[in-house]
C-alpha cells in the first residue's frame, strides 16, 4: 500500500502518481516473493493491470458483480483469474468461489498457492481482509508528496482493532518502506 504524507491514497482514482522508481522497484520485489498477487476489481481496472512480469504469476482479481472485460491481456494470457462468491455469475477463466453473498476471504486463501499471498488494494479490499481477519503483515510506503485531498482511506470500512509491530523500515529516494507485522492475541 502507498499513502502520502497527508494520508492520501491516489491521485483521480490512481495510486501510481504517488510512486515513483524507487516504489516500483520494491512493488516488483514483493511481487518476485509472491506465490499470488490479489487485487480488486476497481483497481485492477483503474490501474490497467496487464500480463506480470514475473512468469508464472497468477492474478486473482477479486469482484461480486464479474462484470469485467476477459478480453484484457491479463484475463487472455491466463495470468488473471477471479475471486468472487459462490452465487456470482459464470466467468470464462479460471475462478476461487467462496462464501454466498459475500465472499469468505478465509476459505479463499484455503484456496490459493502456499507461499506469500499479496494483495495490492484497493481500500475496500484491504478493508474485507482486515474484517475477515486474514491480514498478517502489511508493506507500506510512505510517498514524500501532499495532495491536499481528503479521499478514501487506506482500509476504507471500520474494522475490529488488531495491533501490528514494526518489523523492518528503510529509505530511498525519500521515500519510507515500512513492514508491520501482525502481532497475535494468543
Amino acid at each position: 500500500m502507498i499513502t502520502t504524507l497527508d494520508g492520501a491514497i491516489d491521485v483521480n482514482g490512481r495510486s501510481q502518481p504517488l510512486g515513483g522508481p524507487a516504489d516500483q522497484k520494491r512493488l516488483i520485489g514483493l511481487r518476485a516473493l509472491s506465490s499470488v498477487v490479489v487485487v480488486g476489481a476497481g483497481t485492477m481496472r483503474t490501474e490497467n493491470y496487464g500480463v506480470p512480469s514475473k512468469p508464472g504469476l497468477r492474478i486473482g482479481v477479486v469482484t461480486l458483480s464479474c462484470n469485467l472485460d476477459f478480453s484484457t491481456p491479463l484475463f487472455a494470457s491466463g495470468s488473471g483469474f477471479i475471486i468472487t462468491t459462490t452465487d456470482a455469475p459464470e466467468v470464462p477463466v479460471d475462478s476461487i468461489r467462496a462464501g454466498v453473498g459475500r465472499i469468505n476471504f478465509a476459505e479463499v486463501i484455503a484456496q490459493l498457492p502456499e507461499g506469500m499471498i499479496h494483495v495490492e488494494g484497493g481500500p475496500q479490499l484491504n478493508a474485507a481482509l482486515f474484517d475477515a481477519d486474514v491480514v498478517d503483515a502489511i508493506n507500506l510506503t510512505w510517498s514524500p508528496r501532499l495532495t491536499g485531498s481528503r479521499g478514501p482511506s487506506l482500509s476504507a470500512a471500520p474494522h475490529v482493532m488488531q495491533r501490528f509491530t514494526l518489523a523492518s523500515v528503510k529509505t530511498e529516494e525519500e521515500f519510507v518502506f515500512a513492514r508491520y507485522e501482525r502481532i497475535s492475541n494468543a
